[in-house]
């Protein structure tokens, strides 16, 4: 019996790696490419939560940020912006899925995802957001907003006020 219960074991663990090596061998990165007009855009694939993931920075200080369209700030949790040192800012009441919130807009910030950067902008603080930034209206706006089989994809406007980073 414990010999079924080892090979069983092992087994499983084959098929579990196996599943992880085909999960990083397929998934795709967000990439940054030229088009036509002097145009830049930034396509993301969905992650396997459902969800638009882009890598990027405020105020240079890294950070992962989760597309959310939703939102009407960039916003981050209070212990990434203690760790980017971020000032304090204003009082500011938010309403999130999980209910009202109080947090801070700090006001002026530069923020980078992926290619694309955005100076000047205001950054909510709450408290318990956890690790993940949200990329919100206040940056999303700036730029061309599409979605369509399982990529959303994020394009310069040939006038616009957000630069390349």
């Amino acid at each position: 019996m414990k010999g079924y219960v080892f090979w069983s074991a092992v087994w499983f663990g084959l098929i579990a790696a196996g599943f992880f090596v085909a999960d990083r061998l397929t998934s795709q990165a967000p990439v940054a490419r030229s088009l036509a007009e002097g145009r830049r855009e930034i396509a993301i694939p969905v992650a396997r939560d459902g969800h638009y993931y882009l890598d990027g920075a405020i105020n240079g200080v890294p950070l992962k940020f989760m597309i959310d369209t939703g939102a009407s700030y960039v916003s981050v949790g209070a212990d990434f912006a203690r760790a980017a040192r971020l000032p304090k800012g204003v009082p500011g009441y938010f309403s999130t899925a999980n209910g009202p919130v109080e947090g801070e807009i700090v006001k002026n910030q530069d923020v980078k995802a992926d290619a694309f950067r955005v100076s000047g902008l205001s950054v909510a603080v709450t408290p318990a957001q956890g690790l993940v930034g949200l990329l919100g209206q206040n940056f999303l706006r700036r730029f061309e907003v599409s979605q369509s089989d399982g990529v959303l994809r994020l394009r310069l406007p040939a006038a616009s006020t957000a630069g390349e980073g």
